[in-house]
């Protein structure tokens, strides 16, 4: 099985799924040298008994996160289907990992939420102004992160992803990302105004 923790994370482990010749799962993932038998995502061992006779017809990359990647013809070589499903899979882990917050971030959050929390324990007031100033300070940057993606050619699909909302909604609610004066008011409401690529700047937009 592969693993992806580049970010500090587990969120996402593979393989190399056996296919028979109709394109369903036998059961057998390739370990690189030999066959194993392979129980939903629990390993049982290499296979020492002939359970599936025969080559497999075709292997292809599985992620825990359910993804899978197109089924490619073992042939005469299973170590060379392999790499090709191996380079599927590290080209999903490729996608994952660039819509994903780094660890640190997602840390800080934590951090944040854990002092808003107390401070709603103890302040309530003083709790529910600092939300309203974070209400106010992250729809700007929202608004600043469609507007990249988008000018990165990101599909609305991928946005809609991101934003954990369907593609029409996002689409409806963020069409004007594309509006240089919309996105220059959003720039001016989080500090220091950036260009697109991320470089300070009088002009965001040229």
């Amino acid at each position: 099985m592969w693993s992806d923790d580049r970010d500090g994370r587990r969120e996402h482990c593979g393989l190399a799924r056996a296919l028979d010749a109709s394109g369903a799962p036998d059961r057998r993932i390739w370990n690189g040298h030999a066959w194993r038998e392979e129980d939903s995502w629990q390993d049982t061992g290499l296979v020492t008994f002939d359970l599936y006779p025969g080559v497999p017809a075709a292997l292809r990359a599985e992620c825990q996160c359910t993804w899978h990647g197109p089924s490619r013809p073992v042939g005469d070589s299973p170590a060379a289907a392999a790499a090709a499903v191996k380079a599927d899979w590290d080209q999903h882990i490729a996608a994952e990992t660039e819509a994903m917050y780094p660890v640190d971030v997602a840390d800080e959050l934590d951090d944040l939420l854990l002092r808003l929390h107390a401070l709603a324990q103890e302040h309530p007031r003083a709790a529910l102004a600092a939300l309203r100033e974070l209400d106010g300070r992250i729809e700007p940057l929202r608004v600043m992160a469609v507007a990249r993606a988008r000018h990165r050619k990101e599909p609305w699909q991928k946005v809609a992803d991101a934003l954990g909302v369907t593609r029409q909604s996002a689409w409806e609610k963020y069409q004007f990302a594309g509006n240089p004066e919309d996105v220059e008011a959003a720039y001016a409401k989080i500090g220091p105004r950036l260009d697109l690529d991320g470089q300070q700047s009088a002009t965001t937009w040229r």
